[in-house]
Formats: C-alpha cells, structure tokens, sequence
C-alpha cells in the first residue's frame, strides 16, 4: 500500500479534490483521519471529520510515541497517530490525506519514503485571489490568505508529482487519478547505487556518483549526488528519478542513467 499527500496553497481546490477522490475511488482509497484538541463545530462527525481528543489525551499519545505528525494552529494541535496508520493499512486500501511540507517528511520518515506520495495542487494565484475574496472572510483574513498562498506556491518543486486545477475540476481530477493508479501499479525499486560508481546519462555524459543517500532537506526523499565529470559540477535528483522509475507522461525518460563502472548492487 501506499499513502497519497496532498499539498498546496490555500483554496487551491485540493479540498475539494480529495473528497471527490474518496467518492469515485474508496475501492481503492481510504481518508487518513487526523486527531485535533479543538472542540468539535456543528455538522462535523467524530472519525469522520476528525477524532476529537482532550489535551490530556494528547499528551497521552506523546508519552506513547503514537504522535507520526502534528500542527499546532490557533493554540490547537491536530495530527496522526499510528493507530491511525494501522487501522488504514487494515482495509487493504491506500491512505489519502492533506498534509504540509513537515507533515510528509515527518510520514516518510515513520513509514519509508517510497509509500509516501507527496502531490502539489497548483492554482493559479489569480484564481486564488478570487477565490478568497468571495469567500466572505474579513479584509485582515482575506489578505493573510492571500500572503499564505503566494508562499505556499513557491513549495511546486518540493513534491513528487504536481497536479494542475487551472482549468475544469474534471480535468485535474484525471491528472491526480492517473498518478494514483500509476504508483499503485508500480513496484518498489531496491536497487542500491554506491559512491564511486560511474553511469551514463541519456546525453552521453559520464557521471560518479558521490553521496548515494542523501536525504532532502524539504520533503524527506532520498537525493542521490553525483558529479558531471567534463564540468565538475555538483548535481543532485530523486533516488526514483535517477533509476527511471518515477514519472508519467512525455519528458520522463526510463533508465536514463546507465551504470558503466562500478558493481551494480541489487537488494534481492
């Protein structure tokens, strides 16, 4: 199984996007359900919309290491427990959930990088404005929401995939469901790349690989870094990418590095 992250700016559509996910996909698809201290709004439902817990209880998670992620916003915490996590991976569904940038390293940390799947929402900010200012929130609100959006689209490169919501609703639905069946259906890579070994890029050039494991500093994948040894220059990609084996659609090549010295080593 593995777990599908939305991520993007505020009234981006990724909302929105994940309910209707959920609705046309549940065969396949099951919410991650957050834990919040906040008391409970009208029309909300426990372990639906949340699992409504007291401070204490919280800090009961703590002491039991059961806390894999946590916000705090507005002097509230909402987060994830591994109870959350098993009672998931017991329906022999995949996980969907909306997280942050801490929220997806911290869950690729706890579960293993490759079942984790972050996808960016983007919207045009445009859109976004509109969007906001008729919501009928306050002018203060509104202009925070706005400053949190143009931030927050500065994260588009820190994802694994990026789905667009800048035309119809039913298009960006395809884009994110034809990711998902994707990773579904494609199978781990264990395949181990070692400092020193030299691989061919699909333009010709040589490269050594120089750290193998890397971790990023934003979302928690594995980099490998290597060398372009006519230039010198330091580069860095994706542990998938570099092995081909993340990527839909043109523009993604399979297999574009191929080891020409150095022992291959394969985990199996």
């Amino acid at each position: 199984m593995k777990y599908f992250i939305f991520y993007g700016p505020t009234a981006s559509g990724k909302s929105a996007l994940m309910e209707y996910l959920l609705i046309n996909d549940s065969d396949y698809l099951e919410p991650l359900i957050s834990f919040t201290t906040r008391a409970m709004k009208t029309g909300e439902k426990e372990g639906t919309d949340y699992y409504f817990i007291s401070r204490d209880q919280y800090l009961e998670y703590r002491t039991q290491c059961k806390v894999v992620e946590q916000i705090h916003y507005l002097d509230q915490v909402y987060g994830l427990t591994s109870d959350e996590l098993k009672r998931v991976e017991a329906t022999n569904k995949n996980g969907a959930a909306i997280m942050n940038l801490e929220g997806i390293r911290s869950l690729k940390a706890k579960v293993g990088y490759q079942k984790v799947i972050s996808i960016f929402i983007y919207r045009d900010l445009n859109e976004i404005v509109k969007s906001i200012k008729q919501s009928g929130i306050n002018n203060a609100e509104q202009d925070k929401r706005i400053a949190l959006a143009q931030e927050e689209l500065k994260d588009i490169n820190t994802c694994d995939y990026v789905v667009y919501n800048s035309g119809s609703f039913e298009t960006a639905y395809q884009q994110l469901h034809r990711i998902i069946r994707h990773e579904i259906n494609s199978q781990p890579i264990d395949f181990t790349i070692q400092a020193g070994q030299k691989y061919q890029d699909a333009k010709g050039n040589l490269v050594e690989i120089v750290v193998e494991a890397a971790e990023h500093t934003v979302n928690g994948s594995i980099l490998v870094i290597y060398r372009d040894l006519s230039s010198g220059t330091l580069l860095a990609q994706p542990y998938e990418k570099f092995c081909g084996k993340r990527g839909i659609g043109k523009g993604i090549s399979e297999g574009s590095f191929v080891l020409v010295e150095g022992k291959a080593g394969d985990n199996n």
